[in-house]
């Protein structure tokens, strides 16, 4: 059985993408310092912090940075997706730090607060000032401050037909960031004359940092510290995968394209290799829709790959969101293996019509095979896990 060696590799990718472990590695008081990543900022040097936190991830990175600036936080703000605060969330924070849930993926009324929040708490700040912001995939979707004359109502819709068009999240992102004042390092330009260091969890091909959020942190007087990426899971996963017996090889870490199509590449790979050969993937596809079905990227691949793998025995490919969601599910993604499509039609279900009608959720919750974890905490793109038995 392969589903059990899927699903222990699955939590390995996850530990290793925790983002209160990741900031933890990367912030710390010595003495007389502050150190984030390489640097060094002498607390002499520091009057005042303010800690912003955006993105899916928003609540553990901030919650794992608050001892380190906690006697010198003047304020802050955490703006994170429906949900993924905890139901002591006022209880663990200051009152002086603002906690908000907002719209994703496409921009709400608390995402427009969210932003506004942000915005707010920026004005007033001296060079002797620090603001520490916590990033990760969604802040992009999650804490929107539009320019002036942009809607809510337009950035909805700008970003639903991004979502639909099959573009990836650089492209959608180089739009979002020419709409927003917080965008393209508008966060930094606001700060001003503040010093602001960035602790970035990535979610994108590449670790770009034009691209993570937008680009909330990018300008060059910003201190950006990558602190978790695709690549630090996908390695996780191949270790595990090793220590459960198979010969383990991370293919890539820039997958990307059309959900379906990298299915059909992925099983070819999984064809060509060895028996006990475990093959990672980690990045993030597209969907272009075509039908009115209920899905995601994840789901999507693991649909196409069912229908690959048709009656080859030991073979499995799992495809999941590492931040606990794909699509407009609540489902990270989905397992397909050589027996799915059988499983299915004895049930009734049509993989081909399925995947036709972009339905992949509908598919697989019959089956049992939706991987559903809840929100992880953490978001650093895709991974998928290919397993060959014999």
């Amino acid at each position: 059985m392969l589903r059990p060696t899927f699903d222990a590799i699955l939590r390995a990718a996850l530990q290793a993408a925790d983002p209160a472990l990741a900031v933890t590695r990367h912030v710390a008081r010595d003495a007389d310092a502050l150190r984030i990543g390489e640097a060094r900022i002498a607390l002499g040097e520091i009057d005042r912090i303010t800690l912003i936190a955006a993105g899916k991830a928003a609540w553990p990175m901030a919650l794992a940075a608050l001892p380190v600036v906690a006697d010198r936080l003047r304020g802050g703000v955490v703006v994170t997706k429906h949900g993924h605060l905890p139901p002591d969330a006022r209880a663990r924070m200051p009152d002086t730090v603002t906690l908000i849930e907002a719209g994703h993926p496409v921009p709400d009324a608390d995402s427009v607060r969210g932003g506004g929040a942000i915005r707010a708490a920026l004005p007033g700040l001296g060079a002797r000032d620090l603001v520490l912001v916590c990033v990760s995939g969604g802040a992009s979707a999650l804490a929107v401050a539009p320019h002036e004359g942009v809607t809510l109502r337009a950035l909805r819709t700008v970003n639903e037909a991004l979502l639909r068009s099959g573009a990836d999240i650089t492209e959608m992102n180089a739009v979002r960031g020419r709409l927003d004042a917080l965008k393209a390092g508008g966060l930094v330009r606001l700060a001003q004359p503040a010093r602001v260091a960035g602790l970035i969890l990535s979610d994108v091909v590449g670790d770009s940092l034009d691209v993570i959020a937008s680009g909330l942190t990018r300008e060059p007087r910003a201190h950006n510290v990558l602190i978790a990426s695709n690549s630090l899971a996908c390695a996780a996963a191949a270790e595990a995968a090793r220590e459960r017996g198979f010969a383990a090889h991370v293919v890539t870490t820039a997958l990307s394209g059309e959900a379906r199509e990298a299915a059909v590449r992925i099983a070819a790979d999984l064809d060509a290799a060895p028996p006990r050969s475990a093959l990672i993937y980690g990045g993030e596809t597209t969907v272009t829709l075509r039908g009115s079905g209920r899905g995601g990227r994840n789901q999507e691949l693991a649909l196409a790959a069912a229908l690959a793998l048709d009656g080859r025995p030991g073979r499995l490919i799992g495809s999941f969101g590492t931040d606990g969601t794909d699509g407009p599910t609540d489902a990270a993604g989905a397992v397909a293996d050589g027996q799915t499509l059988a499983r299915a039609a004895a049930l009734g279900w049509d993989a081909t019509a399925a995947l036709s009608n972009n339905d992949s959720y509908a598919f697989f919750a019959p089956l049992g095979d939706l991987i559903v974890t809840g929100p992880t905490g953490t978001n650093v793109a895709d991974v998928v896990v290919a397993l060959r038995e014999g």
